[in-house]
């Protein structure tokens, strides 16, 4: 039971990559407004007979629950446009390229100390993300750069997440956090709705399954994220790789359910990155 954080984590990042390729599928019935505002009312709707406890969280943790929202909601907005544009397997492997900027961050903001072993990672992420473009599904061959910065910024904003959840964890429980992130990402995708005028239908949400299977998926992921971070024995470091696992779930569902391209040089292209990751983190 002490490492029961590690199932937790496992669990999390395959249905992580699981919600790849629901994203794309999602993507072709629906806007991604309609998409990510009925993804967190559903998912608001599902987590509020858990939440007994949300009330009673100090002001200044639903602020940086507000904060921690706005920062997801961006990374959404970022994804929705990348994967429109990019098969399910790349935007798999780009999406690694976030432990570049947790390490950065690591490095900067945390006083974290830069070791040649860190530098040597990097170098291999790198290297594996601008292998891997090297050979997309598209037709010129390569991604457009504003779908590439698109996917960056994805990732940038991921790991600010991501950093922020094990900070919050150790002052709230995970029902709480849950609960205010649900919240105020569906007010922020609604208040989105009304600036831009854009009329959404429920025939739509009839008609698109995936929305709501991304929402029980995202609610009970996320659940089990929260509880692994509040355990006093899990570890970043070590999170940080097994949730790296997302990738080969995101690269198999493009190569079964949509068919992609290049799967095993994609494959190699994401063995380059895990073994900078690795090397980055155990031996940094």
């Amino acid at each position: 039971m002490q490492h029961l954080w590690i199932l937790y984590i496992f669990i999390y990042s395959f249905l992580k990559g699981t919600r790849d390729g629901m994203k794309k599928a999602a993507a072709a019935k629906s806007s991604s407004d309609e998409i990510l505002f009925f993804y967190s009312l559903i998912g608001f709707l599902l987590i509020i007979p858990f939440s007994s406890n949300a009330l009673s969280t100090a002001p200044i943790y639903i602020l940086y629950s507000f904060i921690k929202a706005a920062v997801v909601c961006s990374a959404w907005i970022f994804a929705y446009i990348a994967i429109k544009s990019m098969t399910v397997s790349l935007y798999g492997i780009m999406d690694m390229s976030r432990m570049i900027f947790s390490t950065m961050l690591g490095v900067f903001v945390l006083g974290e100390e830069l070791t040649w072993a860190k530098v040597v990672g990097v170098i291999l992420v790198i290297a594996g993300l601008l292998l891997v473009n090297s050979r997309s599904d598209s037709p010129s061959g390569k991604v457009r750069l504003g779908v590439l910065a698109a996917a960056m910024l994805n990732c940038i904003l991921n790991s600010i997440s991501g950093t922020m959840d094990k900070a919050l964890m150790k002052n709230m429980a995970a029902d709480q956090l849950q609960f205010w992130f649900m919240l105020f990402l569906l007010i922020i995708y609604g208040g989105i709705l009304i600036v831009k005028k854009e009329k959404i239908s429920l025939s739509s949400l009839k008609g698109n399954w995936w929305i709501p299977i991304m929402s029980i998926s995202l609610v009970f992921g996320d659940r089990l994220l929260f509880i692994a971070n509040s355990a006093p024995q899990s570890e970043v470091t070590v999170m940080t790789v097994i949730k790296q696992s997302s990738v080969l779930v995101s690269v198999l569902t493009g190569w079964i359910f949509f068919k992609e391209k290049h799967i095993a040089f994609k494959l190699l292209c994401a063995m380059i990155i895990l073994c900078g990751i690795f090397i980055s983190i155990f031996w940094g």
